[in-house]
């Protein structure tokens, strides 16, 4: 009995160990690894944005695309328009279920969101995005284009198609890297870095790290001061105000009386 059971403990270990030197002998490729770095930003009262730096190893016959996303969130426009030759106010849009930061950047010759990748890239996006109020004429797809211009020229949105850099290395892998500039209106959150790994327009693995952006120094004290205590904020916004005020106004005295 002692013999049947010393057997029958032997193989329990031995045959998960037999079934990963298999894996290894049979020229599997290593997990895709994602690495974001730094995967934590600071807002301070001089931050003006930051560059976040990707890399990880992919198959050497597979393609990468890189994203980071916000957190889904409601955006409340204004759409502008013409009425009797001035351009002007005409309406109020509110955009739903669309992410408050979208980034993407592809190896070379990778496209993003056309063809086969149309789930990748600004395609998605317009799929999930919902509008509510005072349409164009050209109704949903104009009125995306337009949102698309807003972001972009804001710095929280954009596609950068072939600026991922593909370097082989031993074990038929490839390593992949980039850089995504954030800009400085980024907002409070965890964020989501997803790297979709592809063949033939069909994506054989993703993998997801976490950016986590929160508040230092004094930034995050007038933010605490505001929610915690909104009269003491109040009244030192007076008391600043009207000490900057009378500041130029002194010093401007001052200047024309020379």
């Amino acid at each position: 009995m002692r013999f049947t059971l010393l057997i029958l403990s032997t193989l329990f270990f031995a045959l998960p160990n037999a079934q990963a030197g298999a894996g290894r002998g049979s020229g599997s490729v290593d997990p895709v690894e994602l690495l974001v770095v730094p995967n934590a930003l600071h807002i301070t009262e001089s931050f003006k944005g930051a560059r976040v730096t990707i890399s990880a190893d992919i198959p050497r016959d597979a393609a990468a695309v890189v994203e980071l996303k916000g957190a889904a969130l409601d955006n409340h426009l204004l759409r502008k328009g013409r009425r009797g030759g001035l351009w002007m106010s005409v309406g109020e849009v509110n955009v739903v279920g669309v992410p408050s930061l979208y980034l993407a950047m592809s190896t070379p010759g990778q496209t993003l969101g056309k063809g086969k990748e149309k789930n990748l890239g600004y395609g998605a996006i317009e799929s999930r995005a919902q509008f509510k109020g005072s349409l164009p004429k050209g109704g949903k797809a104009v009125l995306f284009q337009q949102f698309l211009k807003l972001k972009e020229s804001e710095g929280k949105y954009g596609l950068f198609p072939g600026t991922l850099k593909v370097e082989n290395t031993q074990d038929g892998l490839s390593t992949v890297t980039g850089q995504l500039r954030l800009p400085g209106s980024i907002a409070v959150g965890d964020y989501q870095m997803i790297l979709s790994v592809l063949k033939n327009g069909k994506v054989l693995e993703q993998k997801s790290a976490q950016l986590k952006v929160d508040v230092k120094g004094v930034t995050a004290l007038l933010i605490s001061l505001a929610r915690l205590h909104g009269a003491l904020y109040g009244l030192l916004a007076v008391v600043v105000a009207f000490a900057a005020g009378f500041g130029m106004g002194f010093v401007f005295k001052g200047k024309s009386a020379h």
